[in-house]
């Protein structure tokens, strides 16, 4: 299958190498335009993958990017989006939105890797994609034996799932300039209060998320005691950041988040 990725950062990049070794032809597009070559260090090996020159027609378009970029991203490369499918894979919710006019399909990723001088750092086994079912999609995925890819019966619950997670830490750890450790040391009571917030919100949205709030508290426990999400650091480096995706989506449905909102944007 022809595939194009946009947006060859720690996820896009390390995303679209996968996709070429399971035997797809595989197109990237980066900031500065096509993307021949990446190298990749996936945990316990290194490697350089080569791409596939730009087409005029795609079977699937993943997008990668960072949120603030989905309008250029969109105005951009329209040609390409109106003729596939679209997975945007983005951290957040609000975002769909801007993809009503496309034939998109929606996911969610969890995956710990980033993009340092050009090189792609998969810095743990940790590989879990969720899509909305499709039958297209089940066709990219068929010979990538290797990825834990999970066909979802309700992706609107499992991207939920996954902003409750990352809503919360990015928002405090980008508030406190802390990682994931120093916060529930420091900060465990207002990490409850952020997750009962988002329960309560996705609630309002028809999503129960009840069961979530103690594997979050679990999960965010067995982490790393150092792990930063990409917002924080992109703070610390004066970058911009996805506060408004992942933080201001809620705060317009939560005066207590609404406090952290208006510090960090």
């Amino acid at each position: 299958m022809k595939i194009l990725v946009i947006g060859p950062g720690g996820v896009g990049g390390y995303f679209a190498y996968k996709l070429k070794k399971c035997g797809h032809y595989v197109s990237v597009i980066g900031s500065k335009g096509t993307v021949k070559k990446l190298k990749i260090k996936d945990v316990d090996k290194e490697e350089e993958i080569e791409f596939d020159d730009l087409i005029d027609k795609y079977d699937v378009v993943f997008i990668t990017t960072k949120s603030y970029h989905l309008d250029n991203v969109i105005k951009k490369y329209k040609d390409f989006l109106e003729n596939s499918i679209v997975v945007p894979i983005l951290n957040g919710i609000g975002h769909f939105k801007k993809f009503k006019d496309f034939n998109y399909k929606k996911a969610c990723i969890y995956i710990l890797s980033n993009k340092e001088n050009g090189i792609i750092h998969k810095k743990t086994p940790l590989f879990y994609l969720c899509l909305e079912d499709d039958e297209t999609l089940r066709e990219v995925f068929k010979k990538c034996d290797d990825l834990k890819i999970k066909f979802s019966e309700n992706i609107d619950k499992d991207i939920w799932k996954k902003y409750l997670f990352i809503s919360t830490f990015a928002t405090l750890q980008s508030f406190y300039q802390k990682p994931t450790g120093w916060i529930m040391e420091n900060k465990k009571d207002e990490v409850e209060k952020f997750l009962g917030e988002v329960i309560r919100i996705a609630k309002n949205e028809g999503i129960d998320l009840s069961d979530e709030k103690i594997k979050v508290i679990k999960q965010a426990l067995n982490i790393p005691y150092n792990s930063k999400m990409s917002m924080q650091i992109d703070f610390e480096k004066g970058n911009k950041t996805e506060v408004d995706n992942l933080t201001g989506f809620l705060a317009e449905k939560s005066d207590f988040i609404n406090k952290f909102y208006k510090e960090l944007k």
